[in-house]
């Protein structure tokens, strides 16, 4: 028996209320521990509160890949392999709840499945990824889904990528289905799920939309934080409904020396489960700095990974990531009295992760793009960090990295070229056209102005709400990259109500259908 069996043991006895909602679980990503462990805690906490918890998996339901196993994630086993392991996972999740989970094969019956693969097979070559149905963005999800599946954002770059595309097709309209059946079956009251930005969640998420049916989602964001979102996507980071609130707000001297330490803290470990900005460097500082040019004033662009859900359909201005990074580069050789650093994002060769393969370095080099003087693109094996070369910047200039409400923080100017969780918060520049964004950059390296003390004091709330109020402490888990998340909780009566407020707090909102957080109410401080 488990750390987590023997917390489970007790629910049923220790129940402290008895609001008989029905609460769907959607299918879990039971593969990966933080996430098994929040399903059960979430379900025995809601149990404890009188919820009868229903949770679906998917049952081998899908082909070829699926939004858990694909491409470079599938590792040396097949598919077929994984979808077993992936099963035995969901099973095993659920095996103590009252309910058995419900397999989704048995809600859609062997005629809709032929339906839909001829719709499919119908489709226009290389049309897949606009193909919508009932106002469902499937050929958007699906593509999403292929290009995180294979570590690149432009899905042409993968092998038999129409024949893969129209698998994730295929496969999220057969969830849609099932789903739909299995709603109408069990007409839960809430439905909590994974992060639902990809495609086999977020199907879920717009069903119970049409449906008024409340829907929550979560995701755990770092060794002992979780973000949680309602009718939305919780890496979706919104705060744009508690923002005005908090950010009329001082921060507290506490508060405030928090960020101070989180800002001190970026050359450590921070609270995140794979630290990217510390790899095994190959390159060394020293000869990295030495062919900058200190004197000129300097853009610097940190760069996403562009196939992460950070980067991914967040282009404002320009086409995407690259085209961003590739217009700036030639706006730059035609302004050689400026200087531009465009520092790629280590995660782009973590060795715990997969080696992306459209690194930016990569791209340029197939694109022909020559780097003029004033352009220095470091590489990710770089031992230098964004932060040491603050000092050198006049201007930040990003797509949507967390790096720019930092640079703000200190003292710093950014422009945002994407949809940055932070565009539009008040402290950051934020162009709506290239012509537009080239007047702002010009203009803040011909004359350098430091970001203005509201714009450091509004960065340095985002900073604050984002990582101690929307990414919360709920007192139950610490975690560790690739290993088994360890319990803070050693029996039912510590998650009971009022044991552990900021997990109450979550709970009961799903109990009571209320956002996570709007414009009077937010998670608590953690």
């Amino acid at each position: 028996m488990t750390a987590l069996d023997r917390v489970g043991l007790q629910v049923e006895l220790l129940k402290a209320g008895d609001r008989p909602l029905k609460i769907l679980f959607a299918p879990p990503f039971a593969i990966y521990s933080p996430n098994f462990v929040h399903d059960r805690l979430f379900s025995y906490a809601l149990r404890l509160r009188g919820a009868e918890v229903i949770p679906v998996f998917c049952d081998a339901l899908q082909r070829v890949e699926c939004n858990v196993y694909g491409g470079t994630w599938q590792g040396d086993a097949s598919f077929p392999e994984n979808c077993a392991y992936c099963q035995k996972q969901a099973q095993l999740l659920w095996e103590d709840n009252p309910t058995p989970p419900i397999p989704l094969s048995e809600h859609v019956t062997p005629a809709e499945i032929e339906a839909i693969t001829a719709r499919v097979e119908a489709i226009q070559d290389d049309t897949w990824q606009a193909y919508q149905e009932d106002d469902l963005p499937f050929g958007r999800w699906a593509k999403d889904i292929l290009v995180n599946n294979h570590v690149v954002a432009d899905h042409t770059l993968i092998p038999n990528h129409e024949r893969l595309g129209r698998a994730h097709l295929r496969n999220l309209m057969i969830l849609k289905v099932a789903y739909g059946h299995v709603l109408e079956i069990v007409r839960p009251d809430r439905v909590v799920s994974n992060d639902s930005y990809y495609g086999m969640w977020a199907i879920m998420q717009l069903l119970c939309a049409k449906r008024g049916i409340p829907f929550y989602s979560y995701w755990p964001i770092g060794k002992t934080r979780t973000a949680a979102a309602f009718s939305d996507a919780a890496m979706s980071l919104d705060f744009r409904a508690a923002w005005p609130k908090f950010s009329s707000q001082p921060l507290t001297p506490a508060q405030q020396a928090r960020v101070d330490e989180w800002m001190g803290s970026r050359l450590g470990k921070r609270d995140t489960l794979l630290i990217t900005h510390q790899v095994d460097s190959t390159v060394a500082t020293d000869a990295v700095l030495s062919k900058l040019e200190p004197y000129k004033p300097t853009a610097l662009l940190p760069s996403n990974v562009i196939w992460d859900l950070a980067a991914l359909n967040k282009q404002v201005a320009f086409v995407d990531m690259m085209d961003w990074i590739i217009s700036t580069i030639d706006w730059f050789r035609d302004h050689p009295q400026f200087q531009l650093i465009i520092k790629t994002h280590p995660a782009e060769l973590h060795p715990a992760i997969p080696e992306t393969r459209e690194r930016v370095e990569i791209v340029l080099r197939d694109r022909d793009v020559v780097l003029p003087e004033n352009v220095h693109l470091l590489s990710p094996r770089v031992s230098v960090t964004a932060y040491q070369l603050f000092p050198l910047t006049k201007v930040g200039i990003v797509h949507t990295t967390t790096t720019g409400s930092e640079m703000v923080a200190e003292g710093i100017p950014v422009i945002t070229s994407g949809r940055a969780p932070y565009r539009g918060y008040g402290f950051t520049h934020d162009p709506a056209t290239r012509a537009e964004y080239f007047d702002l950059l010009e203009r803040h390296l011909a004359d350098p102005q430091e970001a203005s003390p509201s714009q450091r004091e509004l960065a340095q709330k985002f900073i604050y709400f984002q990582n101690f109020i929307y990414y919360n402490d709920l007192g139950f888990v610490e975690n560790e990259w690739q290993q088994n998340s360890r319990l803070k909780v050693t029996s039912t009566t510590d998650i009971m109500p009022g044991k552990m407020p900021n997990l109450d707090y979550v709970i009961d909102a799903i109990m009571d259908g209320l956002p996570i957080l709007d414009a009077e109410r937010f998670p608590l401080d953690s």
